[in-house]
């Protein structure tokens, strides 16, 4: 998924995002946020779930966050509340997306 998601990204955001990586579904899974001295980790986040949000056809809020480190690497993990519609239904939930920040610390 890493190329494809790196595609997303340029799609809907305009801009080639420095991540690699994972999904983000897991810490051993995690994107990893590379700092290319143009964009913040923050902005780089956003442009990656906005991207995700616009394939599934879904909406997001982060509700929590925190940040973690595993063998000398820092993770933040972000925990969305998403609403998708699909057949005239929402369905609600959360999910947790993993980022590795460890470049940008």
């Amino acid at each position: 998924m890493p190329a494809e998601l790196k595609a997303l990204v340029v799609e809907h955001s305009g801009f080639d995002a420095p991540i690699s990586g994972g999904n983000g579904r897991s810490i051993e899974s995690a994107i990893i946020i590379h700092q290319d001295g143009i964009h913040d980790k923050r902005t780089i986040q956003k442009a990656v779930l906005w991207s995700l949000g616009r394939l599934k056809d879904l909406s997001w809020e982060v509700i929590g966050q925190s940040l973690q480190k595993c063998d000398g690497r820092c993770y933040e993990s972000l925990l969305l509340d998403f609403r998708v519609i699909k057949h005239g239904k929402v369905k609600q939930g959360e999910q947790t997306i993993y980022f590795d920040i460890t470049e940008c610390s």
